[in-house]
């Protein structure tokens, strides 16, 4: 039971974390998310149809970097939850600093940085996520899955996809928030919720 509860608060913390990112990411690092792959190749498309450079970088940016954090990442830990999860945090200090260091308003160039940076770790957590048995960044499934279970009638993980999804709108929720009233604290957010996760995990692995 005690290693259930830890994978619960695991997963949310991490679907947060996400949902803060991604918003950030949308709203100030370029208008592209740091997870939502299928979005960034639509915009993608989209700036290719119109050459919209301006359109196009940090989607493409976003897309490359959150493929090579899940290449690395299961090249790297094969089957470690807490390596991914530590490196996962460099990243998002990284981001934590950058932000920090422009004033809280990157130019593109810098924004591109802290973009690429934010995927990449998305793409890391997808792997952790995996291996957690939960979804943190890829939710449409998710969506998809319970609402085919609720009206098939099916026992499935309804439950679990409320919640993830739930966690990932109050992450946005909470960064756009922060970003009106202390906009230096927004990519402090995920970082918090990582930690979260970081300590549920280590829990887990002390039961």
């Amino acid at each position: 039971m005690r290693a259930r509860t830890a994978d619960v608060v695991a997963s949310v913390a991490l679907a947060g974390a996400s949902g803060a990112v991604d918003l950030l990411a949308l709203a100030d690092l370029g208008g592209a998310f740091a997870s939502v792959v299928t979005g960034n190749l639509v915009n993608t498309g989209f700036g290719l149809g119109t050459a919209d450079l301006a359109r196009i970088l940090p989607s493409v940016t976003a897309v490359v970097a959150f493929a090579a954090g899940v290449i690395a990442w299961t090249v790297v830990w094969r089957r470690s939850l807490l390596g991914p999860l530590f490196a996962e945090l460099v990243l998002l200090l990284g981001v934590l600093a950058g932000w920090l260091a422009t004033g809280t308003h990157p130019g593109r160039s810098v924004a591109l940085v802290l973009l690429a940076l934010a995927a990449l770790a998305m793409g890391g957590q997808s792997v952790a996520a995996l291996r957690l048995g939960a979804a943190t960044t890829y939710l449409t499934g998710a969506l998809t899955n319970a609402l085919h279970d609720l009206v098939s009638g099916k026992a499935g993980g309804r439950r679990a996809a409320a919640r993830q999804l739930l966690a990932l709108v109050l992450g946005a929720l909470a960064a756009a928030g922060l970003r009106g009233v202390l906009r230096w604290a927004v990519p402090v957010l995920p970082v918090v919720l990582l930690v979260i996760a970081i300590t549920a995990v280590l829990v887990r692995k002390r039961g």
